[in-house]
């Protein structure tokens, strides 16, 4: 009685927290896991208690359990957004039950009915774990799943093959829930079941803590990150840049003339501009490149791989697409301007003093007129320092 509750009460404990999850996330892909975990218990009690008679309730219980395994299959496939190969699966589970029906009819026929269920089941599992193989492993938690996959539906095949060879059967009907194969079987059940569930748990809890440090580090308004969420990547940049040796500049664009936006056309029109120009940085600054919202109508870009002209460019780039952006809530023909500053990183720069150095480009700008872009003076020195020691060293090697 023990071994029988085994299955049915762990597959119900993981049924249950599964829906608990699935519910407090609202996530489709995990509810569909905790009703075959539900079938998976329904399944493995029908084997025992056999309440529709020997024959059906045996047929009924391989029929959900395969069922059930075939759901988790489109589970899991979803988690990777794919599509689980429903027709393959189908077609094994109707060949598996035919079989398994044709051990049930008559003399009852222990080594066809385990052959069927256990064939059936290995090439259900095999086939998802190709699949999840295809869709590829690119964390521990879905190497962890395709392994439990594998292993699963090898054991499936080995377990009773070797069990027949060193006893040379399975068993008697009478004896068959004491046999060394379904304890096996269970064991291997209790490791399968277990391991996909704490997968599954992991895996939509370390998406939830994802989520909210994704929105964390969002400002809400633009879309971009806010001044938190620009710094932690802007640090994990500027450490990659510096190990493959790369260039960093840094571009602070704002607004010009804000406050006449909110004071003419109301907050609406002012909210709607800050995010067309943050969408409008975005665009142009690159996959790669970090964008965030400093604060107010400033922005921050931190590109890589850009010394100060490119990021000069770029910041050209954006500013002659804000003056020809309609933006809503404002009159046609009406158009927004800004003013950025770049400076390209040195080796000496903390982020805080690049900040600094381009914030002062940033004043320059607007000093000068707005509208601009202008460089942070030790770019120009650099650069200038650069275009001097040039002939120099040509003439040098002459």
């Amino acid at each position: 009685m023990f071994i029988a509750l085994i299955i049915p009460t762990l597959s119900g404990i993981f049924s249950a927290a599964l829906f608990l999850l699935a519910r407090h996330q609202a996530d489709r892909v995990v509810e569909r896991a905790a009703w075959s975990y539900a079938g998976f218990a329904i399944g493995m009690s029908l084997q025992y208690f056999e309440p529709f008679g020997f024959e059906l309730s045996r047929f009924l219980s391989n029929a959900i359990f395969l069922g059930s395994m075939v759901l988790l299959s489109t589970a899991l496939m979803a988690r990777h957004g794919r599509r689980a190969p429903l027709g393959a699966m189908c077609a094994i589970t109707a060949i598996s039950l035919t079989v398994l029906a044709a051990g049930l009819v008559g003399e009852p026929n222990l080594a066809l009915r385990v052959a069927a269920a256990s064939l059936g089941f290995a090439a259900v599992s095999a086939l998802l774990a190709y699949k999840l193989w295809r869709a590829g492993a690119q964390t521990l938690v879905d190497r962890l799943l395709l392994g439990s996959v594998a292993f699963i539906s090898a054991g499936s095949v080995i377990r009773p093959a070797v069990i027949y060879l060193l006893q040379g059967g399975l068993g008697t009907e009478q004896l068959f829930f004491q046999s060394l194969y379904w304890l096996s079987l269970v064991l291997s059940a209790v490791f399968f079941l277990s391991v996909i569930a704490l997968t599954l748990i992991s895996s939509a809890s370390l998406d939830t803590i994802e989520a909210l440090r994704t929105e964390a580090g969002t400002d809400m308004l633009s879309g971009v990150l806010n001044r938190r969420g620009f710094e932690q990547g802007a640090i994990r940049l500027i450490r990659k840049a510096e190990r493959q040796g790369q260039p960093v500049s840094l571009v602070l664009a704002d607004l010009d003339h804000f406050k006449q936006v909110n004071d003419h056309f109301g907050h609406a029109c002012g909210d709607a501009a800050i995010r067309q120009f943050a969408a409008c940085l975005a665009a142009r600054a690159g996959a790669d490149a970090v964008v965030g919202r400093m604060g107010g109508e400033e922005f921050a870009i931190l590109a890589s791989g850009t010394t100060a002209q490119a990021g000069r460019l770029m910041a050209e780039g954006m500013r002659m697409g804000l003056s020809v952006c309609e933006l809503d809530f404002m009159p046609a023909g009406r158009r927004l301007t800004a003013s950025f500053g770049v400076a390209q990183r040195v080796p000496s720069d903390t982020l805080a003093s690049l900040i600094d150095r381009a914030d002062q480009a940033l004043y320059a700008a607007k000093a000068a007129g707005r509208d601009r872009v202008r460089v942070s003076a030790e770019a120009e020195e650099e650069r200038d320092g650069d275009e001097v020691a040039a002939p120099l060293r040509a003439g040098h090697r002459h």
